[in-house]
Order: C-alpha cells, then structure tokens, then sequence
C-alpha cells in the first residue's frame, strides 16, 4: 500500500495535505520522476515500495497536467474531497448538530475569520480555509521559520476541528456516522 493510500484510509485530512505537498514536490522537481525517485531513496530506513510508489507519483503528475495545475492549485480527487468535507461539515453543523464538532469548529471561527481576512479570499469554504492555513503552516516548519504564539494558536484549534471532521468521515464513509452520534 502507498503511503497515500495509507493516509487516505486513515485519515483524510492528512491526505490531502500529503497530496498538497506531494503536488508542491513534483513542481519543485518539474515532474522529472528520476527526481522523486531520488528523494523517495533517500531514506533507506523508510518501508515502501518504491516502484508503487513511483507509480502514485506519475499518476498524480499526469491528473495534475490533466488539470493544467502544472505551476499551482490542485487536482479534482482533492477538489472533490475538499467539496465532500466542507458538505459533511454542513450536515455535521445542520442537520446532526453534533455539539462536539460544532463546539470544536466554534472556537476556530474567530480565527478562520481573521485568516480569510488577511488572505483576502472570503470566499473560501471554513474547510478550504483551515486546511489551507494547516499547509500554509507546514511550509513555514518546512523552511525552518518561526511561527508566532498566536499562530500556534489558532493552529490548534484548525487541527481541533479538522481532526475531528476526519473522524465524522471515516464514520461517514463506513455507514456509521449516525449511530457514533446518537
């Protein structure tokens, strides 16, 4: 199984945040598979088959030019899955009125708020947003920069509501989100 596979299985969110930064590599290495392959060995500690790997990556790179994401955005599967989270959310908030989801996005809302504001993107689904501002995140660890207190902050409480949303889809996607709830 590829790491992908693993984290779609898991967990969603970190699914699609892997595929963003999977997508962000293939840029940086333009596509050239010999590239990720060298990246891919270069943790010989790492238990995974290369060449499925491998395959997952040029599969990718061939949605993403499918796409014409080749310098930005990202490929319909996650589109897609992004659409399905930010419908689940909905329902989550709606219609099951799940007080433990709805309390965990409550406390992000200030701060979901403050970031659509500042990236002048108001209109960003409260998924899109968080998930952006996680990967936004993770760039800056990436590149070894400090993020400040309040960063940090609002980050937590992101990844409170996000997490949680990746578990109601799991729920979701097994059949039993209505019976976790009541």
């Amino acid at each position: 199984m590829t790491i992908a596979a693993q984290k779609k299985e898991e967990n969603i969110v970190e699914y699609l945040l892997y595929v963003w930064q999977m997508q962000d590599l293939l840029r940086a290495a333009d596509f050239e598979l010999a590239a990720v392959r060298a990246f891919l060995s270069n943790d010989p500690a790492a238990d995974l088959d290369l060449e499925a790997e491998l395959e997952w990556f040029a599969n990718l790179a061939k949605a993403m030019k499918n796409a014409g994401t080749e310098k930005s955005g990202h490929t319909p599967e996650t589109q897609e899955i992004l659409i399905e989270l930010n419908y689940l959310h909905g329902t989550l908030i709606d219609l099951l009125k799940d007080e433990k989801y709805s309390e965990a996005f409550k406390k992000a809302q200030p701060s979901l708020d403050e970031f659509l504001k500042r990236s002048g993107n108001q209109h960003m689904n409260p998924i899109e947003a968080g998930m952006t501002a996680l990967y936004g995140l993770l760039v800056l660890r990436l590149q070894g920069k400090e993020v400040s207190q309040e960063t940090m902050g609002a980050m937590k409480h992101f990844q409170q509501y996000l997490a949680l949303l990746a578990v109601r889809y799991k729920q979701m996607k097994k059949g039993e989100l209505n019976q976790q709830l009541n």
